[in-house]
């Protein structure tokens, strides 16, 4: 499932590619849809066949069609983050009016995306539950705790291990997570791993078992690793 569903309406189409090209590199698990006119996103959008988390609007002209189409969208109750985007600052003063998430004069650097996708991502990443969200090399990641059987680590590398079956690796340590995984049902069982405690299965001797991976467990986190698993068995039978 996506993380996030952003929406792309702008009639220059080279523009639109481009942006297009950009988001999909940020945020490789984003749902993207175009819309090559406004009248396609109109109907889209009245018809509610997808529901977006951010829009990208592109101003085209000099009389500021689009604005109007932004100001129907309010008019109808809903106030989704929305981007404008124009060749210079005419309309900057209309955008306040109808209230976007921000003004982008074109062409659009990626370091700007960034800026402005990043509190998008962690409003999202609330909805849908917690999540880890890290920057490597040119994309941004957000991974679904729930999404997530355990990360293991290696050196200077970590890796995410999701119950899928993929794995998502990344330059850094462990310890660099562990304000993310505060308060969460990851556990951490030994210095280059931490189990996410929903997809436990067993817990044996020296070792958790997560389908058919073996995470293990070292001496020092032994004693409270089970105590915590012990607790989490026992939280599910009161919350059951």
């Amino acid at each position: 499932m996506a993380v996030i569903t952003i929406a792309i309406c702008d009639e220059v189409r080279k523009d639109a590619q481009k942006l297009f090209g950009q988001l999909s590199d940020l945020v490789p698990d984003a749902d993207i849809i175009m819309y090559r006119s406004r009248e396609s996103f109109l109907q889209s959008f009245e018809n509610s066949h997808k529901q977006c988390d951010l829009l990208f609007m592109g101003l085209d002209g000099e009389k500021g069609e689009s604005l109007e189409t932004v100001r129907g969208i309010r008019l109808r109750g809903n106030y989704m983050p929305v981007v404008l985007l124009a060749e210079n600052d005419h309309f900057y003063k209309e955008a306040f009016e109808v209230f976007s998430f921000n003004y982008l004069i074109k062409p659009v650097e990626t370091g700007e995306l960034e800026h402005v996708l990043k509190p998008v991502l962690e409003t999202c990443e609330r909805k849908g539950g917690k999540a880890l969200h890290f920057h490597y090399r040119t994309q941004v990641y957000t991974l679904q705790h729930s999404h997530l059987a355990y990360i293991s680590s290696n050196l200077h590398n970590v890796s995410f291990h999701m119950i899928d079956g993929s794995i998502i690796s990344c330059r850094a340590r462990l310890a660099d997570f562990s304000g993310q995984l505060n308060d969460s049902t990851f556990l951490r069982c030994h210095q280059s791993f931490c189990v996410n405690l929903e997809k436990v299965t067993s817990l044996q001797k020296n070792s958790f078992i997560i389908g058919k991976a073996e995470i293990p467990i070292s001496r020092s986190y032994l004693k409270e690793s089970r105590e915590k698993y012990k607790d989490y068995l026992a939280q599910q039978k009161v919350c059951s």
